[in-house]
């Protein structure tokens, strides 16, 4: 059981058909400098907590909200990011974490959707859940690793970069920001 729903979880992110996982943590990612690694992670961890939350409760008690408005919401979250990324040049971490746990309420929903077609009708289900939840994670240190190790290449790739990459909000965050927000907007 453990390798079937921990590979559900980790293929349901870094799978490119189901890109707005990966464009929401790629925006929260956008925001912060190389050095800010441990912020990332808790930004990443509030998001895991969000959606392991409400992939729990839609599936043990069915949805919190209709399907077609989490479809809605979702874009949203990737552009409300991008846009923050924009606007706030310093985050306080705990109102940060806050909203991005918040945002990681309305993916869950997206999962549950996912992963109910999925699962045993006769089974506890507490294991598939925490075995997903795991592999969900797991594929989000993967994605957060590499572009993170992207960005730091980018922005150390010539003086001026590293330059930009010590200033509060850097020019490849910000031009990431307005890519994967006007992405996510068209799409």
């Amino acid at each position: 059981m453990f390798p079937t729903y921990f590979e559900l979880g980790l293929t349901h992110i870094l799978d490119l058909q189901g890109y707005d996982h990966m464009l929401f943590l790629a925006v929260l990612i956008a925001g912060f400098h190389w050095n800010e690694w441990k912020t990332v992670l808790w930004m990443i961890t509030a998001f895991t907590l969000g959606h392991s939350l409400t992939l729990a409760i839609t599936v043990l008690n069915g949805p919190v909200i209709e399907s077609n408005w989490v479809e809605i919401l979702i874009p949203l979250t990737i552009f409300s990011a991008a846009f923050s990324n924009l606007v706030w040049k310093r985050r306080h971490v705990i109102a940060a974490a806050s909203v991005t746990t918040f945002f990681g309420l309305i993916h869950g929903m997206g999962f549950a959707g996912y992963l109910s077609a999925l699962l045993p009708t006769n089974s506890e289900l507490w294991q598939p859940l925490l075995f997903f939840n795991l592999g969900v994670e797991a594929g989000q240190i993967i994605f957060a690793t590499l572009l993170i190790t992207l960005l730091f290449i980018t922005r150390s790739a010539s003086k001026s970069a590293v330059r930009i990459a010590q200033t509060s909000l850097s020019v490849v965050g910000l031009v990431i920001s307005l890519f994967l927000a006007f992405t996510n907007w068209i799409s």
